[in-house]
């Protein structure tokens, strides 16, 4: 009785050293596919690039969003917040909507171009004509800056 005992107590010990290595061996599966994910991802970046350059610049308004994207956040891509305005630019231009927002967000924090609030309220104004609700946020917000600008830039004190 005593043996099996120990047997079981060592069957339990050896089957906790087993979940430990096996866990180890998970986490190190779980690292090369991570790594292979990242590598699958790169080659997939690449692929978008290149299609997503060659449909933008026949003018596919949202091949030239999705470039403008790739250009902003520097996805696959260097990132370059002054070519991504220009994609943006072009396909607000074309009439996607997405891009309009885009444009005002870029006009309201300096993204490429230098920050104006006016063209920000315009491509803002746009934007939500076209069916965006985020916009009506951002152009209250640039409402209320001008709003207060011009009251202390014209005070009578």
């Amino acid at each position: 009785m005593k043996t099996i005992r120990v047997a079981v107590i060592l069957l339990i010990i050896a089957t906790f050293n087993l979940n430990a290595k096996t866990t180890d061996m998970y986490q190190h599966a779980r690292a090369v596919r991570l790594g292979l994910v990242h590598q699958k991802n790169v080659k997939n970046y690449s692929k978008k690039l290149f299609f997503a350059t060659k449909a933008a610049k026949a003018g596919n308004p949202k091949a030239q969003f999705d470039l403008a994207i790739m250009y902003a956040g520097g996805q696959g891509v260097k990132k370059d917040e002054r070519l991504a305005f220009y994609w943006f630019h072009k396909s607000a231009r074309a009439g996607y909507a997405p891009a309009k927002y885009y444009m005002g967000l870029s006009f309201e924090q300096g993204r490429g171009v230098k920050a104006n609030p006016y063209l920000a309220r315009y491509w803002f104004k746009q934007a939500l004509k076209a069916g965006n609700r985020k916009a009506i946020y951002h152009i209250s917000q640039i409402e209320a800056f001008l709003n207060n600008k011009s009251r202390n830039h014209y005070s009578m004190r």
